[in-house]
C-alpha cells in the first residue's frame, strides 16, 4: 500500500513547506514550469523576476489554510505581441488577481447563493473559511453577471411579484421546461416584457396570468408564440362568494340586478353578505346567551374567540361599522344632494359632476362614477354613507343558518369550504367528505358550484374544446353570480383559455418560484436590490460548483 505521496495544490507547483501557526496552516509553494503568454499563446523560457501571491484555500480540520506561492514573471519574446512581460498563471488553482482558490470561491458562492450574506458569513467562519458577507454577496452577483445561461427558452412562464404589496411590482420569467428561473425584471410593464421576449425569438409558448400588460407584451415581443392564460387561481376565487353564502345571505351568489355585474356591484354584494353574516352570528350568540349558556360554552360551541363572544353579549344591537366622516373631496359629502337629484331623474354622471362641482366638490369624475355605480345597478341608492350596506332588515332574502362540521359541531370556515369546493372526492379524507356532504345538503348553490369547478379542473388537465363551450354555457345558465362573473372574465381572453386547455403547460411552477422569491426577499429584510435578488433566484452555473 502506498504510504506517502507528493501533493501540491496544482500540477505545476512544488510544495516547499507546510507550517502550523496559531491561527491557520501555511503552505509554501514554488512554480516550476515555463509559462505561456496569455496574449499570444507562445511559451517563454526567459525569466524576468519573481513575485509572491497569497491565496486562501479550503480549511484543514476546521482550520484556515493559506497558500503562499512564489511565482515568476516572464518575458514574451514574440516581437508581434503587445505584451512584453507577463506573470505566471495558475489556471488549475485560482483566477487571475483572485485572493481565493477556485474551489474555495465556489464554496463561497454556494453558501452566499443558498444562505445569503450574514448567515453565510457565520457558517463559513465556523467551518474555517472566514469571508465577509459583503464579499460573499459581491461574488454571487458577479457570478450571475458573467455566467449567462446559454440554454434556449422554448416555454416561458411570466407572472408578477410584489416589491411592496399594492404599490410596486416586478416580473419573474421561468423556463417551464427546465423548471428554473431565467430572469427577474424590476417592473411590471408591457414594454419591459416585450423587450425581453424580442431578445429570445425561440420562445414558442408564453404562459401568463390574466394581466392585460403581459398579454400586450407577449403580442409585441413574441407574436409567433402561443399565449396560455393562468386560470387555476380564478377556479379558487370563484367559489368564495358561494362559500361565504354558507354563513351569509344568498345575495352574494345571485345574479347582479339588471344583468350587470361590475366590480363595484360585486363589492356591494360582498359587503351586504358580510354584514348579514355578522348579524346572523350575533343573533345566534344572543339566543344562546338568553337561553342561559355561559360565554365559555358559547365560544366553544360556535368555535369563536371568548373575547369576541364576551364583547357581543354585552350589546343589544350589533352596531354599524365605523366610517370616517366624509370630506368635500368625496362624493359621500354630497350624498343628500345626489340622492335628491337621482330621485328627480338626473342619473347622468357628467351632469351630476357639474352640479356638485358648483357646491364645492374637489374630487375626480372617476371617483363620483364609482360612487354612483351601485345606484345604477340596484333599484335605489345604498343606505347610509359612502356605500355602506343596508341594514339586515331590508334584505328580501332570509339569512340561512351557518353550516356546522358534522364531527366537531363547529361552524365551517369559508376558507375550508373554498378549498374543498375544488378538491376531487378521491383525494379527500373521511372528515372532508362529511364536510362536503354537509355543505351540499345545506346549499344547492354550493353543490352546483362544486360540480362546475370539478368539471373545469378536468378541462384544464386536457379535454376537447367542445366541452369548454358547453361548460361556459352551463356556468352562465347556473344563475350563480360568481360563476357568471368568472365566465365573463374567461370570454374576455378566450384565445388564451383555449390554448390552456390544449397545451400541457401551466403557471404552477411560476407560482412556486414566486413563493421562493418571497422567502428570499423576507430573509433579506427587504434590503436586497434587483441585482442580488436575481442572482439568488437564478440557479448557479455548473462551473461555480466545485466537484473535486
Amino acid at each position: 500500500m502506498k504510504k506517502s505521496a507528493s501533493w501540491a495544490p496544482a500540477p505545476n507547483l512544488k510544495v516547499l513547506a507546510v507550517e502550523r501557526n496559531e491561527t491557520d496552516w501555511t503552505v509554501s509553494v514554488n512554480g516550476q514550469d515555463p509559462a505561456t503568454c496569455p496574449l499570444c499563446g507562445i511559451r517563454s523560457i526567459s525569466r524576468h523576476s519573481s513575485y509572491r501571491r497569497t491565496l486562501h484555500d479550503l480549511p484543514a480540520q476546521g482550520t484556515p489554510v493559506t497558500v503562499r506561492a512564489r511565482l515568476t514573471r516572464w518575458r514574451c519574446r514574440n516581437d508581434q505581441c503587445e505584451r512584453r512581460i507577463f506573470g505566471e498563471r495558475l489556471p488549475r488553482l485560482a483566477a487571475p488577481f483572485a485572493r481565493r482558490t477556485a474551489r474555495l470561491a465556489g464554496i463561497v458562492r454556494l453558501f452566499g447563493h443558498g444562505a445569503g450574506g450574514r448567515p453565510a458569513e457565520r457558517l463559513m467562519a465556523r467551518l474555517g473559511m472566514p469571508v465577509g458577507h459583503t464579499t460573499t454577496l459581491r461574488d454571487v452577483k458577479r457570478s450571475a453577471r458573467t455566467h449567462a445561461d446559454p440554454a434556449l427558452v422554448r416555454v416561458a412562464g411570466i407572472d408578477d411579484w410584489a416589491w411592496r404589496k399594492g404599490m410596486t411590482y416586478g416580473t419573474v420569467i421561468v423556463d417551464l421546461e427546465r423548471r428554473r428561473v431565467v430572469d427577474l425584471l424590476p417592473d411590471r410593464s408591457a414594454a419591459s416584457t416585450a423587450k425581453w421576449l424580442k431578445g429570445r425569438p425561440e420562445v414558442e409558448v408564453v404562459s401568463r396570468d390574466r394581466a392585460g400588460l403581459y398579454a400586450e407584451g407577449a403580442r409585441e415581443g413574441a407574436p409567433q408564440a402561443r399565449q396560455l392564460g393562468r386560470f387555476e387561481a380564478p377556479i379558487r376565487e370563484a367559489p368564495v362568494p358561494a362559500v361565504k353564502d354558507e354563513t351569509g345571505p344568498e345575495l352574494s351568489v345571485a345574479q347582479g340586478p339588471g344583468g350587470r355585474s361590475d366590480t363595484a356591484e360585486h363589492r356591494h354584494f360582498a359587503r351586504r353578505a358580510r354584514r348579514a353574516a355578522h348579524q346572523a352570528l350575533f343573533d345566534q350568540i344572543r339566543a344562546h346567551y338568553d337561553a342561559g349558556k355561559t360565554v365559555t360554552a358559547i365560544a366553544r360551541e360556535l368555535g369563536l374567540g371568548r373575547r369576541r363572544v364576551d364583547r357581543w353579549v354585552r350589546l343589544i344591537v350589533l352596531p354599524e361599522r365605523n366610517s370616517m366622516a366624509p370630506k368635500a373631496s368625496t362624493p359621500a359629502y354630497h350624498e343628500a344632494f345626489l340622492s335628491r337629484r337621482w330621485a328627480e331623474g338626473t342619473t347622468a354622471v357628467r351632469r351630476l359632476f357639474g352640479d356638485i362641482r358648483q357646491r364645492g366638490y374637489t374630487g375626480s369624475y372617476s371617483h363620483l362614477a364609482r360612487f354612483l355605480a351601485p345606484w345604477r345597478n340596484i333599484a335605489r341608492p345604498l343606505d347610509g354613507m359612502s356605500g355602506r350596506p343596508p341594514s339586515p332588515s331590508n334584505y328580501e332574502t332570509p339569512v340561512p343558518s351557518p353550516t356546522l362540521d358534522p364531527m366537531t359541531g363547529r361552524q365551517i370556515s369559508p376558507l375550508t369550504a373554498a378549498a374543498l369546493c375544488v378538491k376531487p372526492r378521491g383525494q379527500m379524507t373521511p372528515r372532508q367528505i362529511l364536510i362536503v356532504d354537509a355543505l351540499k345538503a345545506a346549499s344547492a348553490e354550493f353543490a352546483t358550484m362544486r360540480q362546475l369547478a370539478i368539471r373545469f379542473r378536468g378541462l384544464l388537465r386536457g379535454g376537447p374544446l367542445e366541452k369548454l363551450d358547453v361548460w361556459l354555457r352551463d356556468a352562465h345558465l347556473s344563475g350563480i353570480y360568481a360563476m357568471r362573473r368568472f365566465v365573463r372574465t374567461l370570454r374576455q381572453d378566450i384565445g388564451a383559455v383555449r390554448n390552456a386547455v390544449l397545451e400541457p403547460w401551466s403557471n404552477g411552477q411560476t407560482e412556486g418560484q414566486i413563493n421562493r422569491l418571497k422567502t428570499l426577499k423576507r430573509a433579506m429584510y427587504g434590503r436586497a436590490g434587483i441585482e442580488l435578488l436575481r442572482a439568488r433566484m437564478i440557479p448557479l452555473h455548473e462551473s461555480d460548483l466545485h466537484r473535486e
